[in-house]
């Protein structure tokens, strides 16, 4: 099974390597507005009024200074940053901030990694997929229009748009996979609505080069409480359809880990640095509930010393929760965005060790 090149092992073993003393990526978060409104968005985009506030100078100047430090540290693989976590980054002002972000970064080796409804695409991400500057997982639930519709939150004219970019991406996929990576994944979340489509989505998504990133359905934004109780798949179901998938295509199946959980220096649409704060970690979605995040800084205020001095710091000041804390998250069938949270913590904690 061909893997998502920003989450190659590869890069994971690097990050982990330099993760005491250096933050080599950026995770980066657009404004809330979003083109679909899913009844399972996990951070509840579309209610929420949270500007594209980014000063793409001052992440542009991070982006320079790791790049200057990935060089010094001889590490031949080049930079990734990602965009995840709020909004839908190819919509409305999100969509003029994120390509000014991909080509303020390119001449510091940057390559962005993007979630995408399917809803929206252009021209531009098409080049900047085939630069090797983009990276797309691209939400795939459904094969069935009425399902994909109701997923969304969209009428069927826009579940139609979703369906037709998603062949592109996945088309396109063909020509851009090489040496075992892709450039382009989906996102599949198994529901009470698809379960039944699943196994047959991940065997499209291997015919062609598609990385099938499976992740389980999370309490958190609109999914929380009642629809999260009505569609969420019981722990046997989830084994079952692991089991099918592992049997089928002869891989051990696991959602792999986002070095950005780590190894990333995490910027909010408001210019904010920002950790979990129980963790410290850069991301707070491995938790598959509402993130709690902490404000530790400014990117227009702060070098990159200082910002990487801080969130080392908070690291280490709660890194004995963290030992803590650890025994309290279940053991998952898939896990979500980020990979198996008990896993993620235990390679946490190893560095500390």
């Amino acid at each position: 099974m061909i893997y998502y090149d920003p989450w190659r092992s590869e890069r994971f073993d690097v990050m982990m390597r330099y993760a005491r003393t250096d933050l080599l990526s950026l995770d980066v978060q657009l404004g809330s507005t979003c083109n679909g409104r899913c009844p399972r968005c996990d951070s509840s985009c579309s209610g929420r009024n949270e500007p594209a506030a980014l000063d793409i100078n001052a992440a542009s100047a991070l982006a320079a200074k790791i790049n200057q430090r990935r060089m010094s540290l001889g590490i031949a693989d080049n930079n990734m940053g990602f965009c995840c976590g709020l909004g839908e980054p190819t919509f409305g002002a999100n969509l003029t901030m994120l390509k000014s972000l991909i080509t303020s970064t390119a001449t510091h080796d940057f390559s962005w990694s993007i979630f995408n409804n399917g809803i929206y695409w252009d021209k531009d991400l098409d080049d900047f997929l085939r630069q090797g500057r983009l990276n797309v997982l691209v939400q795939y639930n459904s094969e069935r229009p009425k399902v994909v519709a109701k997923m969304l939150g969209v009428n069927s004219a826009l579940a139609a748009k979703h369906m037709e970019n998603r062949w592109h991406l996945i088309e396109l996929a063909n020509e851009l996979s090489r040496n075992g990576a892709t450039s382009i994944g989906a996102s599949i979340v198994p529901e009470r609505d698809n379960y039944d489509e699943i196994l047959g989505i991940v065997e499209r998504c291997v015919e062609h080069n598609v990385f099938p990133l499976i992740g389980e359905l999370e309490n958190a934004g609109y999914s929380k409480n009642e629809y999260y109780e009505q569609h969420k798949i019981t722990e046997e179901e989830l084994a079952t359809l692991r089991c099918a998938i592992e049997r089928q295509f002869g891989v051990n199946y696991k959602t792999p880990f986002c070095p950005a959980a780590i190894g990333a220096i995490h910027i909010n649409n408001r210019n904010m640095v920002t950790v979990d704060a129980f963790t410290g970690l850069s991301c707070g979605w491995f938790g598959m509930g509402d993130p709690q995040p902490i404000v530790i800084g400014d990117i227009r205020q702060m070098t990159y010393e200082q910002i990487v001095r801080a969130v080392l710091g908070y690291r280490a000041e709660h890194i004995s929760e963290v030992r803590r804390i650890i025994k309290d998250y279940p053991e998952m069938i898939f896990g979500g965005c980020g990979g198996n949270a008990r896993d993620l913590l235990a390679a946490y904690l190893a560095l500390y060790d």
